[in-house]
């Protein structure tokens, strides 16, 4: 156990103040056996993950890998996925659950044992009259079963039988009762057997003398027309068996954890149908279902993971779960409830809850200050905030920027609490903070990280430098002009130090090329990035997360820029695979600059891997010049070529944290140039609207503080012309000394 701040409340979220929980027996005693196990011991469980670990030791060497593979077994999980309690706020957007209501949630990582849980409202659903808490509680076990019974698509007067009757098991056998289907049972340990006879379902032991004639001549000499494998093991009997059990053109549906190797004299024969059931049904590990509330079309997916929530409580009464006889313990108690999953039959129960005292609060933040302030420099050391700890936070930036003197690390806040507080100790953050805002409000800090999810950089980004704090905001600045829009006036009005989270400005390679490019001479830039495919349920590709384009091409965007003299003025793009900016995993940009240099951005998303990821190829007057992967420059001037190698391929994650330290220490870093990031993310904006019209735009914005901090505000009523920046065509704010403050301090 341990003390954690609460979550945050999400929009299309729940916020939940728990009175139940049930521990699911056989999933978290396998959870915990495995983070018991050691290194070998998980090695043998996933096997697939082995292969990843040696695939990333080929390319990142084996002192690397080890401590990213240590740093993922260190970090504790939430245990929990089924409780019930009371509503105690609700996000923007949720408008069918609200607070008071008493609600049963599901969801590994959402509902799990903890006094407050924030859950998306698509795995949370209202509690009828008459349904305890407590056998609320159930519900998300309970979905599970109902699942794998929507899966074996029985009709009315199907003869049914369950392989395990542990508790998702029992809650099948119910069900199907409820339900008026003819059940039988079986389980190898006794005690489950005698329990479901003891409701009055039939069920017998797996070492019954001719199992399957048995079972037969219950049903007058028939056999099964659907079996449910619910149980647990890395056996193949159950599988087996249910092939034994089933009638000619039966259905087999595999619920549990169970190895599926059907022997074809039995399948081939009958023509079985093997079906899986995943999770709680329709929506299970869909983010856009899940997380951004996205419905299903009722007439085609009628039976979504809610409705199976809601169906296992209107069914509650039916279900005699007091026949379970589920052990209840108090939640600080916890670590006995856990003891007793792995006491030895028949003291070991099938359901075991967890009890909360509902009297936990959630305190609001301190309100935010009504007018803009103003940065004043740390006289001494700075101290640092974080609004995120992920991955790209712990392995690629606090470990470059806590080794930088006269930094010290202040608050952390995260979504996630129980990441939070154990990030907060390994890196020595002064306070976890209960929420974003709680440590904005705090005052304790002189410069705030934005490590967040994509969706939330700009409006963070904007309020942190409202504040009058320091910003450093990891890519993308925001997803949406109007988010760049706010951050831009709130860093013209703060003169708040700020750098944009585009590493590969910093990378060596990069540097050195810069310095050797002729003055003020008009490049051709290629630059090619084999990024390889993301699975089509990876979160970029949630509409809230603005896809690759906005989240990683807007880097190569900034590389590309930040060797450029002039600024971009138009931009075209082409998705490969889809004109939906989202969606699109290939995509192939042309940008045009105001000196008459162009840059092409070919982003294959499709490549396979093992291929190099990045390749900048720079032609211009004399010289020609090409970054491999960061690993080395080669320059061709002159009629000679040279060559710098760069040890480990470093991408700039060091520098740029030096730089950020640098900032705050009141230096003149020209290299950090917020109003170039500013650029490099309208472009991005643009090229995601090109994709969707006629595949180009123009980027200079005409009025508004984004045009105002870019310097191409025009006067009213008069638009940009071709090429055209300014009203001054004189100005040019890349020639003025940039990323200490904002314009008005330029």
């Amino acid at each position: 156990m341990a003390q954690i701040p609460p979550p945050v409340l999400q929009p299309g979220a729940v916020l939940i103040r728990n009175r139940y929980s049930l521990i699911s027996a056989g999933t978290e005693r396998a959870t915990l056996q495995t983070g018991a196990s050691g290194i070998v011991g998980k090695a043998r469980q996933r096997p697939d993950q082995v292969k990843q670990v040696l695939d990333t030791a080929r390319k990142l060497g084996v002192a690397e890998t080890y401590r990213m593979v240590q740093d993922r077994l260190d970090r504790p999980m939430t245990l929990g996925y089924s409780c019930a309690g009371e509503v105690i706020a609700v996000g923007a957007g949720v408008d069918d659950i609200a607070p008071g209501m008493r609600v049963a949630a599901g969801g590994a990582g959402y509902a799990s044992h903890a006094e407050i849980v924030a859950v998306p409202r698509n795995l949370v659903v209202p509690v009828p009259d008459g349904v305890e808490d407590r056998w609320a509680a159930f519900a998300t076990v309970g979905a599970i079963a109902l699942q794998g019974i929507h899966q074996a698509e029985a009709v009315p007067g199907s003869r049914i039988v369950v392989i395990g009757l542990g508790l998702v098991g029992q809650l099948t056998v119910r069900l199907l009762r409820a339900y008026g289907y003819d059940t039988v049972g079986v389980d190898r340990d006794q005690a489950a057997v005698q329990a479901t006879r003891s409701i009055g379902i039939v069920a017998y032991p797996r070492d019954t003398e001719d199992l399957a004639g048995t079972v037969a001549r219950h049903w007058g000499g028939v056999k099964a027309d659907a079996v449910l494998v619910t149980a647990a093991t890395t056996s193949t009997d159950p599988v087996e068996l249910a092939g034994n059990l089933a009638r000619d053109r039966a259905t087999v549906v595999v619920v549990g954890d169970v190895k599926v190797a059907p022997p074809r004299s039995t399948f081939y024969h009958k023509e079985l149908t093997v079906r899986y059931s995943r999770s709680y049904g329709p929506g299970r590990y869909d983010p856009r279902f899940e997380e951004a509330g996205q419905p299903y079309p009722e007439g085609y997916v009628p039976w979504t993971e809610r409705r199976n929530l809601a169906e296992v409580l209107r069914l509650a009464p039916s279900l005699d779960l007091e026949s379970l006889q589920p052990r209840v313990f108090a939640v600080d108690d916890a670590a006995e409830a856990y003891r007793a999953l792995h006491t030895e039959r028949p003291e070991r129960r099938v359901a075991l809850l967890l009890r909360y005292p509902g009297t936990a609060e959630v305190t609001g933040p301190p309100p935010a200050p009504s007018e803009p302030a103003q940065w004043s420099r740390p006289s001494g050391t700075a101290r640092i905030a974080a609004i995120g700890a992920g991955n790209f936070a712990t392995k690629m930036l606090f470990p470059h920027l806590h080794r930088q003197p006269g930094v010290a690390f202040s608050w952390l806040a995260s979504a996630r609490g129980l990441t939070a507080v154990q990030q907060g100790r390994r890196w020595g953050f002064h306070t976890v903070a209960e929420s974003a805002e709680h440590g904005l409000g705090s005052q304790d800090a002189d410069c705030v990280m934005v490590l967040s999810r994509h969706d939330s950089h700009g409006r963070y980004a904007a309020e942190v430098l409202r504040r009058g704090i320091a910003l450093y905001c990891e890519k993308p600045l925001g997803l949406t002009e109007d988010e760049l829009e706010r951050v831009a006036d709130a860093w013209s009005r703060s003169g708040a130090p700020a750098l944009a989270g585009f590493n590969r400005r910093f990378a060596p390679a990069v540097q050195e090329l810069r310095a050797a490019l002729p003055q003020g001479a008009p490049l051709q830039i290629v630059y090619r990035v084999f990024a390889g495919r993301l699975p089509d349920d990876h979160w970029y590709f949630d509409p809230r997360q603005g896809g690759r384009l906005l989240g990683e091409v807007c880097h190569f965007i900034d590389t590309a820029s930040l060797l450029v003299p002039g600024l971009p003025v138009s931009v075209s793009a082409v998705g490969a695979d889809t004109r939906d900016p989202v969606r699109a995993q290939n995509i192939t940009l042309h940008l045009v600059y105001s000196d008459s240099s162009t840059a092409s951005i070919v982003y294959g998303g499709s490549t396979p891997p093992g291929a190099p990821k990045e390749l900048i190829e720079v032609a211009c007057d004399g010289l020609a010049a090409r970054i491999d992967d960061f690993a080395s420059l080669t320059l061709w001037k002159r009629g000679k070529e040279s060559k710098s190698v760069f040890r480990g391929a470093p991408k700039g994650h060091a520098a740029e944290m030096g730089a950020l330290a640098r900032l705050l220490r009141g230096e003149n870093v020209p290299d950090a140039d917020f109003r170039l990031a500013l650029w490099s993310s309208l472009a991005a904006c643009r090229a995601a609207e090109a994709m969707t019209r006629d595949g180009r735009a123009e980027i200079a914005p005409a009025t508004g503080a984004l045009a105002a901090a870019l310097g191409c505000a025009l006067p009213a009523g008069r638009q940009p012309g071709p090429g055209e920046l300014s009203a001054d065509e004189e100005a040019d704010p890349r020639q003025e000394p940039v990323g200490t403050a904002g314009p008005h301090h330029a």
